[in-house]
């Protein structure tokens, strides 16, 4: 969460002349409801089923950069799909700007505050580590982060 995945995700898709597809965004569009109220009516290991199916139906499909969600990596389906079908990249950013990033943004259904959200970090951190390109962004713009990646692949 607030590590500039969308942001940078869109800038890299613009770098690279490829689709962009936000998979929270997505997700909501398809449900007629936000993240939010999905994981609060539907629970969690429902959304991170429709997550996986979504990106089932996304293998194949070329010239695509897809934003996940922050929890998306951390869900083994998920992240087996993710390393079948294309490159990983975890955004690294220090959780504090990460917070400060969260603060006036949109709802952050798993996100109460800052000791959960250092909890919740350092139990998805394990996944994270296992991406196949690993970029710190701190100080950089979300055009130079994609340069770095698009470098990287």
């Amino acid at each position: 969460m607030g590590s500039g995945k969308t942001t940078i995700g869109s800038a890299l898709s613009r770098l690279l002349s490829a689709e962009f597809l936000d998979l929270d965004e997505t997700l909501a569009s398809r449900e007629g409801r936000s993240v939010a109220r999905i994981i609060q009516e539907s629970g969690e290991p429902y959304f991170r089923e429709l997550e996986a199916r979504l990106l089932k139906e996304l293998r194949g499909r070329d010239r695509l950069v897809v934003a996940c969600g922050g929890g998306t990596y951390t869900h083994a389906p998920s992240r087996a799909i993710i390393e079948s079908s294309g490159t990983s990249v975890w955004l690294q950013v220090p959780l504090a700007l990460a917070l400060e990033r969260c603060v006036d943004g949109p709802a952050r259904p798993l996100l109460r505050g800052p000791e959960q959200a250092e909890a919740l970090y350092r139990e998805r951190l394990p996944a994270y580590r296992q991406a196949a390109l690993h970029l710190a962004i701190e100080g950089l713009t979300a055009e130079q982060a994609a340069a770095r990646i698009a470098a990287l692949l």
